[in-house]
C-alpha cells in the first residue's frame, strides 16, 4: 500500500512540474494572456492521464525487464516519448502532412507541449529512481 502512495505522488509531482513548465515557457515566450494556448490544459490533462502515464509506466517496466538501470537513459526515453505525440498535434488539425512543416518545431505550440511533457518525464524518472533506492535501502 506504501508503494501506491509513492507511486501518486510521483504522478503527481510529474504533473505539477509539468505545469509549472508549461507556465514558465508561456511566460519566457511573453504570450498574451488571451491566447488560445490556455485551452490546451484539458487536452494535455487527458491524454497525460490516459496516454502518457500508463506509457511511462511500460516503459519503466521495460527497463525494469532488461535490468537497465541508468536514470538518463529512463529520462532520455520517458522525453522521446513525449516528444512523439507532440509531434502528432498538427495532424489532428489537418490530418495529414500539410500542417506539419519545419515552422511548427519552432512554433509556440511545440515549445510548450515539449516543456510540459518534457519536466513531467524527468520528474516521473526522478521520483522512480528515488523510490527504487529507498525501498531498497
Amino acid at each position: 500500500m506504501k508503494r501506491f502512495w509513492i507511486y501518486t505522488l510521483i504522478v503527481v509531482a510529474s504533473y505539477i512540474s509539468g505545469v509549472i513548465a508549461f507556465k514558465v515557457a508561456y511566460y519566457l515566450l511573453s504570450i498574451p494572456e488571451g491566447s488560445e494556448y490556455n485551452l490546451l490544459y484539458p487536452g494535455i490533462n487527458l491524454f497525460f492521464i490516459f496516454t502518457v502515464l500508463p506509457a511511462y509506466f511500460i516503459i519503466i517496466s521495460l527497463f525494469r525487464l532488461f535490468k537497465i538501470r541508468s536514470i538518463i537513459l529512463s529520462a532520455l526515453a520517458l522525453i522521446l516519448f513525449g516528444i512523439f505525440p507532440s509531434i502528432f498535434v498538427p495532424f489532428f488539425g489537418g490530418f495529414g502532412f500539410i500542417y506539419l512543416n519545419s515552422q511548427y518545431f519552432q512554433s509556440e505550440l511545440f515549445i510548450l507541449l515539449c516543456s510540459f511533457f518534457t519536466a513531467t518525464a524527468i520528474t516521473f524518472s526522478i521520483g522512480k529512481f528515488v523510490l527504487k533506492h529507498s525501498l531498497t535501502e
